[in-house]
């Protein structure tokens, strides 16, 4: 495994799914049985190879995809500093999530508005060389 990317992510399940955590940790775990899957109260923690992570989130969200939500976790599963055994209480960030994870309804209702599929990002412009804003600034002087 040496050269190969770490990577844990979080799959979130909104409150109004009907999946349960122990569902989705199943599903993951037939999907592949080199990742490392710790089931939670709101969904499971997946951690591996990231090509072979996001493969799995790929085909996951299948099951429901407007209401699996996933996100990178900074720390791999198990870490001491995010411990809630060895630091005696919620893990810093618990309480967030848990605020995030109470939004999800919603943007579940927005998706549907949006007809339930994803959207390309927005266009960014490009960068706006230094001259032309000169150019710009000496003109509305």
């Amino acid at each position: 495994m040496i050269g190969m990317k770490q990577v844990t992510r979080l799959l979130v399940l909104s409150p109004d799914s009907k999946l349960s955590p122990s569902y989705l940790a199943r599903e993951v775990s037939t999907l592949s049985s080199s990742l490392f899957v710790k089931q939670t109260c709101y969904g499971v923690l997946v951690e591996g190879d990231e090509d072979e992570v996001d493969n799995v989130v790929t085909e996951i969200k299948k099951l429901d995809p407007l209401r699996i939500f996933s996100k990178v976790r900074a720390f791999p599963v198990g870490d001491k500093r995010r411990c809630r055994a060895v630091r005696g209480a919620a893990r810093p960030g618990f309480y967030f999530l848990e605020q995030e994870i109470e939004t999800l309804p919603l943007i579940v209702k927005a998706l549907e508005c949006m007809g339930g599929e994803e959207h390309a990002p927005p266009e960014v412009p490009s960068c706006l060389d230094p001259d032309t804003l000169k150019r710009i600034i000496e003109e509305s002087t």
